[in-house]
């Protein structure tokens, strides 16, 4: 059985299969068995001069690191470069003004978040929140992304457990068609999509994996690839560094936890997660609500899904929810 599923924030459609033989395979595990300590890693604890400078330190009790941010060493945007727009022919061009940063997340090599502690957890989400509310002063930069790359496929040159952070002169495509699309859907019922999506979620009972005081866990019912999960805030919330300490601590237990399930049930694999937010400069928006989008590496795109913008999920929904739940 076969059936077509529109994803209501940006009108993208899915094909969703009830594959029943349908083992998911990720293209790559992370290795079991790596040191918590790696000599030749640039992250790890004793290797800090590989680095460079630090831009922010969060130190625990003992007085030693528990999350650096450093400058990207081959940095895709740079801060110091001067910002211009021009024309050529009828292409555009804007200079590669921005800037990169990666949040290492752990002394340890070998941690994931499910082998974190929840309180190491919220460091990480201060450190996202902080870092964003400082390149918000500068005022060239239109939007900045925080995203995961989990393991080689994910896109991940260290294995040591980190994020990044990349400031941006324009606002992302995908960003816009979300935002676009909400609005359409905000002028129209006068309702924030994803608030209704929330609501909605709640009610069926059959997509929601966990949830919390403040957040949900969930299976989005046009998941693209299976295993697909989302995080979003039960409060109506556009900007995610306007994230409170309640409810960072919350996420960061929530975070450990969809972490936990998924290495759980697929052993591992490659996996990226992006925090969708609002624009620096856009106001407190009616029609966004930020979210955390999770994608495991386990099923490559084909012809098709390249040529149409289609993707294939040979998985329901509702019975990873399942699955998930039972983990």
């Amino acid at each position: 059985m076969s059936e077509l599923r529109k994803d209501p924030v940006v009108n993208r459609w899915v094909i969703t299969l009830d594959d029943k033989s349908f083992v998911p395979q990720p293209e790559y595990k992370i290795p079991g068995n790596m040191p918590e300590r790696d000599e030749v890693c640039p992250f790890c604890e004793g290797n800090e001069d590989k680095t460079g400078k630090n831009i922010l330190t969060i130190n625990g009790a003992d007085g030693r690191w528990k999350v650096r941010v450093i400058p990207n060493n081959n940095p895709y945007l740079k801060v110091e470069t001067e910002l211009s727009r021009k024309g050529v022919g009828m292409f555009d061009v804007v200079s590669g003004t921005g800037a990169n940063e990666v949040i290492i997340e752990t002394p340890r090599h070998n941690a994931d978040f499910d082998r974190m502690e929840t309180e190491d957890i919220f460091g990480v989400i201060t450190a996202y929140k902080e870092r964003m509310l400082d390149l918000q002063k500068d005022t060239r930069l239109e939007y900045t992304l925080i995203f995961r790359n989990r393991g080689i496929k994910a896109g991940a040159a260290v294995f040591h457990p980190h994020s990044q952070l990349i400031g941006l002169p324009v606002v992302p495509m995908r960003i816009n068609e979300e935002l676009e699309s909400a609005k359409q859907y905000f002028e129209y019922k006068k309702r924030c999509v994803y608030c209704d999506i929330i609501e909605n979620e709640l009610t069926m009972g059959s997509r929601i994996i966990r949830q919390t005081e403040n957040f949900i866990l969930l299976t989005p019912f046009a998941s693209r690839t299976c295993f697909e999960m989302w995080i979003l805030p039960k409060k109506h919330m556009a900007h995610f560094p306007k994230i409170e300490e309640k409810e960072a601590r919350d996420l960061a237990g929530l975070l450990k936890d969809a972490v936990a399930r998924l290495n759980k049930a697929l052993g591992n694999p490659s996996y990226n997660y992006m925090i969708h937010t609002a624009p620096v400069k856009a106001g407190d928006l009616d029609h966004f609500h930020w979210h955390i989008e999770l994608l495991p590496r386990v099923k490559s795109q084909t012809g098709f899904e390249w040529g149409t913008g289609f993707y294939i999920n040979p998985t329901l929904p509702e019975d990873v929810a399942v699955f998930l739940r039972n983990l």
